[in-house]
């Protein structure tokens, strides 16, 4: 300190002024060191923020792309269920079409008579036909019947009627088979089955003890159908009878 008294005034002010201006260029030094370490760390932070932006944005974006996987995945199954679906209705409605038409009615013709049948009556008169067939004339009988009553407009219904009457004479219901004869007989009188029907009729009657009934049926039938063959079955019967 003794050595600092001995300079000048101007020399004490300027060894003031550098110890000044050294001590303000120190303090503005450490200023910007903070500050710059401040911008680091800002900008440390800001990087940080940015990567963990992108990381969510990546994993987002991930997601995503797994979610539309899947979501192709379930559209193309979709796809191939309704492709799937049309096919079987394609299919069902194929099939219920040609189940339709076998139970629509169809035109055919049936010993002269026309008309529409469906395939449901037909297969009932061929079950009656194999019952009677087989023997088993009272099965026959009932289908008969039940076709008779289901079907009354049917081309099938006159034979039907025939076999009926044959049916109950196989049974001995000898009644039964001659209102069956002359249903027919009434409703169809110029069909094929007449003659036979006539005949059968004739049987009937002279089983039953009915015999000047039984006669004048036979004569009928000779009379109505004289070119028959039951009119020459008629014929030899009467010459027997005689």
């Amino acid at each position: 300190m003794i050595p600092m008294l001995r300079l000048k005034f101007p020399q004490l002010l300027a060894v003031a002024a550098l110890s000044t201006l050294g001590y303000q260029s120190t303090s503005a030094a450490m200023f910007e060191d903070n500050d710059a370490r401040r911008q680091i760390n800002v900008l440390t932070e800001s990087v940080k923020n940015s990567q963990r932006a992108i990381f969510d944005l990546t994993n987002s974006f991930e997601r995503s792309v797994q979610e539309n996987a899947k979501l192709r995945g379930r559209i193309e199954e979709l796809e191939r269920t309704v492709d799937d679906q049309k096919h079987n209705l394609k299919i069902y409605y194929s099939e219920l079409n040609d189940r339709i038409k076998l139970l629509e009615p169809v035109g055919i013709e049936i010993e002269g008579v026309k008309g529409k049948a469906q395939p449901a009556e037909k297969e009932l008169y061929d079950l009656a036909l194999i019952e009677f067939k087989d023997g088993n004339a009272v099965k026959a009988e009932g289908m008969l019947t039940q076709f008779i009553n289901a079907y009354p407009n049917s081309p099938y219904w006159p034979v039907a009627q025939y076999w009926l009457s044959v049916s109950k004479y196989a049974s001995k219901d000898y009644k039964g088979s001659i209102a069956a004869g002359n249903a027919l007989i009434k409703g169809f009188p110029e069909h094929p089955r007449v003659p036979q029907t006539l005949l059968n009729i004739a049987n009937c009657l002279f089983e039953s003890n009915q015999k000047a009934e039984g006669r004048k049926t036979l004569e009928l039938l000779i009379k109505s159908f004289p070119e028959s063959k039951s009119a020459d079955t008629a014929r030899l019967a009467l010459s027997k009878i005689k």
